[in-house]
């Protein structure tokens, strides 16, 4: 019972150093981040190390990323955050980090959106704002989709701005998320990303949404939340890279929620679907670990 008892703590100390250890650091910040040290807030910029222990607080409607060793971990609500919590948290996603930050191709979708955003099919009333003579909201998403096609996401996101601001289109909404990441304003991304209603999106985009909403939340380390979004996806019709993208997300949130079981389930889906792409690499790196 004394060995038993024995092994325990040293376990408990390994673990305890393995966190400490970790290298933290502030790679993106829009917004204001402090550190709590000895009593008082003291404020961080990019590039600061962060120390292993502490509280950290994000302030201004803002969103920051930091590097916890290999992984990166996303900041997405104002609030305090236990430093010790954000690295335990963030192991999981070592083995799939840059997967994670792998932007998803919506170039194939364009041709098929802007037609049925010409035909009007997609069932929405007709409303005319009186001041720009526009149509209705996919007046907006057609000219915004085709600036997107033709790269301009400066233009694209004038569009889908306006769409949002005259309708209230959560598709335009949506497209102007994609537009701010493109164009490196994260905070924004991240912001609109949040506001948008999965449930009031045409079909054909909800199944983006979910992937994109998705590895937030699993960059947050919101894990379970994460799964729900995953695992309503609205009807939508996923192609083979975004159902791999789908399953190896799942696979990093059932790990990071504590059932490896689901998580060897979801990375050999992953993996079965496109064994010689980069993600299906990972993801048989993701099961040799389990």
């Amino acid at each position: 019972m004394k060995k038993i008892a024995y092994l325990i703590v040293i376990m408990m100390v390994q673990s305890i150093f393995l966190l400490s250890a970790q290298e933290l650091s502030v790679d993106y910040l829009e917004g204001g981040l402090e550190i709590e040290t000895s009593g008082s807030w003291h404020e961080l910029y990019i590039g600061d190390a962060v120390p292993g222990d502490g509280r950290l607080r994000l302030s201004d409607n803002g969103y920051a990323e930091l590097l916890v060793g290999d992984a990166l971990v996303s900041l997405s609500r104002d609030g305090e955050y236990n430093v010790r919590d954000l690295v335990k948290g963030s192991t999981t996603l070592q083995s799939g980090n840059t997967s994670l930050k792998q932007k998803l191709t919506l170039n194939t979708g364009f041709d098929k959106w802007k037609q049925e955003a010409t035909m009007g099919v997609r069932g929405a009333e007709a409303a005319v704002s009186t001041g720009t003579g526009m149509e209705d909201a996919y007046t907006y998403l057609e000219a915004g989709m085709e600036s997107m096609g033709d790269g301009d996401y400066t233009e694209a996101l004038v569009s889908f701005e306006e769409g949002w601001e005259f309708f209230e289109d959560y598709n335009c909404l949506f497209f102007a998320a994609l537009c701010y990441e493109e164009l490196g304003s994260k905070r924004d991304f991240v912001k609109s990303l949040q506001q948008v209603e999965p449930s009031d999106l045409d079909s054909e985009f909800a199944g983006n949404y979910a992937l994109k909403m998705g590895e937030l939340l699993i960059r947050s380390l919101e894990y379970n939340e994460a799964l729900n979004v995953l695992d309503n996806l609205y009807g939508a019709d996923l192609n083979r890279e975004e159902e791999q993208l789908l399953q190896f997300l799942k696979g990093n949130a059932w790990l990071g929620s504590g059932r490896p079981e689901n998580a060897r389930s979801s990375f050999q889906k992953a993996r079965d679907l496109l064994p010689s792409s980069e993600l299906g690499i990972q993801a048989a790196e993701a099961l040799s670990s389990l």
